[in-house]
């Protein structure tokens, strides 16, 4: 009845107080979705052992058993859960389309196809499985296929916000950016990983393209700093229409880089509770876009649009060697999550062919994740490294003002250095390669004669892309 109700915490309570005088299945069971509610996850993987220690397994907690192992991160365990349960029931829905999740999350594509596809034979009308259907086919870069997927979702749930989004996606990859930009919008309404929906609660009105002459626009910072370095490129667009105040948020690491940009009257540090100043409007960095009806043509590319502070510039300048060409290298992004993991090279030793060129000095540019690797990098690799003196991107942008290239995977530095002028060679991963880099392109957009980009052809292998970079640096 609390359960019912509501009252989880209540409920667990009573359930576990019964449990303590004798096991019973029922709940055990009930313990244990209160535990997964309560994201509590390790101590609802040991009632669900429990529950399926009692008796011969049912399907249903197979299901949510292998749910919870499966947010664990005990992908084996899921598995083995999921299978189980799909034995006893071959019709059971859940498990076909959660084993789905389970095989793209292991990267075993053709498994995971399967599975979506045999939760659809079993449900047609199964919006959620039609859409990250779409997703796995979309990351394989079966466009045509995707697509198709992404509508069928729709036409059968029109509001699936992640359908919407993920659609816009897709679009804006293939460069078609009118529709693009306009399912793009749903990712503030959709709660999936990668969407990073932004909120804002204040109590004056989101600018959806009015006249700006004599007001005052918030441009509010959305998704990573490379997301933010990217499109803070239009405050200067938005200063052209002759707005009277505007107001730049972005992340602290970004402040007093994002202090040089043109027509910023002032920069804020973004902050949980939201609570800015008055403004006539506020808008997204990346709804900007949208609202501009930007195309390929039309991309603010101005460059360079940052400026490092003079200061740091000068303080820098004392410690980059005078001689050689200067690289700076970036090899590794957050390893937390998959994107990052995907677009990451496993070690600094990968980039070892590139040591062969003759008469080039390296860099690291590398903060978090890999900053330990470059304080100790192989003998045979050399590199100048003061990691621990970066402080925020003010530095970053400092030092690589002063280095030559820049070489890096998909990361907030190739942006910076896009945003800078500074010549950068970005790495893209095969498998999720990001929508900004569009498809088969060698050059950005977005940092026209800037950036150039190496791009794998099989996932996970980064040997060719790395020899072809090293090829490209004893020509260059």
């Amino acid at each position: 009845m609390l359960y019912a109700e509501g009252h989880i915490a209540e409920a667990l309570a009573v359930a576990e107080h019964c449990l303590a005088a004798a096991p019973d299945a029922a709940l055990l069971n009930l313990a244990a979705i209160c535990c997964m509610q309560r994201g509590e996850m390790a101590q609802a993987s040991l009632y669900w052992q429990r529950v399926l220690s009692l008796g011969p397994p049912d399907p249903a907690v197979l299901n949510l058993a292998a749910v919870c192992q499966m947010e664990l991160g005990n992908l084996t365990e899921a598995r083995s859960c999921w299978q189980q349960a799909i034995a006893l029931q071959p019709d059971q829905v859940d498990a076909h389309y959660n084993l789905g999740h389970l095989w793209q999350a292991m990267q075993q594509f053709d498994a995971a196809e399967a599975a979506f596809r045999q939760a659809l034979h079993l449900r047609p009308d199964h919006a959620e499985a039609h859409c990250h259907l779409g997703t796995l086919l979309y990351k394989q870069k079966r466009f045509v296929a995707a697509e198709a997927a992404y509508r069928q979702a729709l036409h059968l749930q029109p509001d699936h916000a992640e359908a919407q989004w993920r659609l816009g996606v897709l679009c804006l990859a293939l460069g078609r950016w009118r529709e693009g930009w306009s399912w793009y919008e749903a990712r503030h309404t959709s709660n999936q990983e990668g969407a990073r929906p932004a909120y804002i609660d204040v109590p004056f009105p989101r600018w959806q393209g009015e006249d700006l002459a004599g007001k005052s626009l918030l441009l509010v910072a959305e998704q990573g700093l490379g997301d933010q370095i990217q499109f803070c490129r239009y405050a200067a667009t938005l200063h052209a229409r002759r707005v009277e105040r505007l107001t730049l948020v972005c992340a602290a690491p970004l402040a007093a880089l994002f202090a040089t940009l043109a027509g910023v009257d002032q920069v804020l540090v973004q902050n949980e509770a939201g609570d800015y100043p008055p403004h006539d409007y506020w808008i997204l960095y990346l709804s900007v876009p949208f609202c501009l009806g930007t195309t390929e043509e039309s991309i603010p590319d101005r460059i360079p649009y940052l400026t490092p502070p003079a200061d740091r510039l000068s303080a820098w300048g004392d410690r980059v060697p005078a001689t050689g060409f200067r690289v700076g290298l970036v090899w590794q992004g957050n390893l937390l999550n998959r994107p990052g993991r995907d677009r990451s090279l496993p070690s600094l030793a990968v980039l070892a062919p590139l040591w062969s060129v003759p008469g080039v000095c390296f860099v690291s540019l590398q903060k978090g994740d890999g900053e330990a690797e470059a304080k100790q990098p192989p003998p045979d690799q050399p590199l100048l490294d003061w990691g621990d003196s970066i402080r925020d991107f003010a530095d970053t942008a400092a030092l690589v003002a002063h280095l030559d290239l820049v070489i890096t995977i998909d990361s907030a530095v190739a942006h910076l250095a896009g945003a800078l002028g500074k010549p950068c060679w970005v790495m893209l991963p095969a498998w999720g390669t990001d929508w900004r880099w569009l498809q088969d392109r060698t050059d950005s957009p977005w940092y026209p004669g800037i950036l150039r980009l190496f791009r794998q052809t099989r996932s996970g292998e980064w040997s060719s892309v790395v020899q072809q970079v090293a090829a490209e640096l004893a020509r260059r």
